[in-house]
């Protein structure tokens, strides 16, 4: 097999895990569920959801690239790229657990922290934020992932 058709067979696996991470996301939100008795849903039930269905994609992608990082016929490219790929992978999955524990030492009960290569997402369990609490927010994500205010997002839920 050429070196083209191999990149092109690994672009597709890669195209395909994300699709399927994304299916995974939206066919199990935790709105797309059932509600709890009242028909609301708490917010240990979405922050509990939206961590297992991270945790499961970042998983399936793990080991994908341990396959190929591991596959006898896989060249010696492909395995860079991939041990690259999972390198940045675990750091961003380090810096969201960083970002995570600092919010809730902000005083915030919960919080998920999605850290993309686009854009970073911050949802924060609280009624509302003030624009001197998104501030804070921001400035602290901005410092400890390096990013620029313009890359990240914030919002609070009240479900």
């Amino acid at each position: 097999m050429s070196k083209k058709k191999k990149i092109i067979v690994l672009a597709s696996m890669v195209a395909l895990l994300v699709l399927t991470g994304c299916l995974n996301y939206f066919l199990n939100r935790p709105d797309s569920q059932k509600a709890n008795a009242d028909s609301t849903l708490s917010y240990s039930d979405y922050f509990t959801a939206s961590r297992n269905d991270r945790t499961a994609s970042r998983n399936e992608t793990v080991m994908y690239y341990k396959t190929i990082i591991e596959g006898e016929a896989t060249s010696a490219e492909a395995k860079e790229n991939a041990e690259k790929e999972l390198a940045a992978l675990v750091a961003g999955m380090e810096s969201e657990q960083r970002v995570e524990t600092l919010i809730k030492s902000l005083g915030y009960e919960d919080c998920i922290v999605t850290i993309g290569k686009e854009k970073i997402n911050v949802i924060v369990k609280s009624d509302a934020l003030t624009e001197e609490e998104s501030a804070q927010l921001l400035d602290m994500v901005s410092t400890e992932t390096g990013k620029s205010i313009g890359y990240i997002r914030v919002k609070s839920i009240d479900l």
